[in-house]
């Protein structure tokens, strides 16, 4: 009897000692389908909050220093009106001939100033509505209101049907100016020709240091600080990403992971080119709908591992996104 109870508490350790080394397998399976490292330990996980915080603040200083600085051109603005109450015959200088005309409202008058032709198009693949999102994301920083007002008045495509380019007018001359520099910029794997129409002239009141201004804003809008779109380099070779159950389970691996931080506007996964090297790793552009979002993701993303693999992450421009979204490698 006394055997009996011994050998039946034998077996019942036994089966505790089965299902413990069931569940320890079941969370190592886990572990590796995930691909993510495990969570770093509390200190880690506070200084990794911490500089997501700092971030963020960095931001939200930005964001309070540039609400102050409207505030206080605001007021300049309210005292030079009164002063020019007062002086009317010392009014401020009128705007020079070139600023007006970049800068003048759309007219019938200046439409030949604004309007670009749009060539070498994905015949087929390459709509208006693409060409109209693509050149608003990327001039929208240089309108006050792109929600309102954006960039791009209107899409005229290939007159004879055929889609192989289309014409694009813009709400300024200086916006044409601008994106002229957008020349040889990849869409849907081609690059585009973008330049003026046929018969084109420059009138005489745009002259070479106009144009270079409006390039010099354009510059300046496109490059520098933090952004809402973030870089992801090293999850793995870039050849993997030719098979489309790997570059498909990376994009819902990266996604269930960037969520966490903000919501995601957007993923691009652009493919390599032919013969890219095993050295060449992935690239993963994750756009945000915040420059917040962003900036949490690239503090945590940034020195992570993922399938032993490093991570390195940094800022890029939405017009690299929506490149890589196109389908060039950057």
């Amino acid at each position: 009897m006394g055997r009996s109870r011994s050998r039946s508490r034998s077996r019942s350790r036994e089966r505790k000692r089965s299902r413990s080394r069931s569940r320890e397998r079941g969370r190592e399976r886990e572990r590796r389908r995930r691909g993510w490292d495990d969570p770093a330990p509390a200190a880690q996980e506070t200084s990794d909050a911490i500089a997501a915080m700092q971030a963020i603040a960095a931001i939200q200083q930005q964001q309070q220093m540039q609400r102050q600085l409207l505030a206080q051109q605001a007021n300049a603005a309210m005292l030079q009106q009164q002063q020019a109450a007062v002086l009317a015959a010392t009014a401020q200088p009128a705007p020079t001939a070139n600023e007006l005309a970049l800068d003048a409202p759309p007219s019938a008058a200046n439409k030949k100033q604004r309007e670009l032709y749009i060539g070498n198009l994905q015949v087929g693949v390459v709509t208006t509505d693409m060409i109209r999102e693509l050149f608003n994301s990327i001039l929208g920083n240089m309108v006050p209101d792109p929600v309102s007002c954006p960039p791009v008045l209107e899409v005229k495509p290939d007159p004879t049907g055929r889609g192989r380019f289309a014409f694009i007018e813009l709400r300024t001359a200086a916006l044409a100016v601008a994106a002229l520099h957008l020349d040889k910029m990849e869409l849907c794997g081609r690059q585009l020709n973008i330049g003026r129409p046929k018969g084109y002239v420059d009138p005489p009141e745009l002259s070479q240091q106009a144009k270079l201004s409006a390039a010099q804003m354009f510059a300046a809008q496109v490059s520098g600080g933090p952004t809402n779109v973030v870089l992801l380099e090293g999850l793995m070779p870039a050849s993997m990403m030719a098979i489309e159950d790997e570059r498909r389970e990376l994009y819902d691996d990266v996604y269930l992971e960037a969520v966490k931080c903000g919501q995601v506007a957007g993923i691009a996964l652009p493919l390599p080119p032919p013969g890219a090297p095993d050295s060449v790793t992935c690239r993963v552009f994750v756009r945000y709908a915040t420059q917040e979002g962003a900036a949490k993701c690239k503090a945590v993303m940034d020195g992570r591992q993922f399938d032993d693999n490093k991570i390195r992450a940094s800022y890029v421009t939405e017009q690299d996104f929506y490149r890589a979204h196109a389908g060039e490698w950057l």
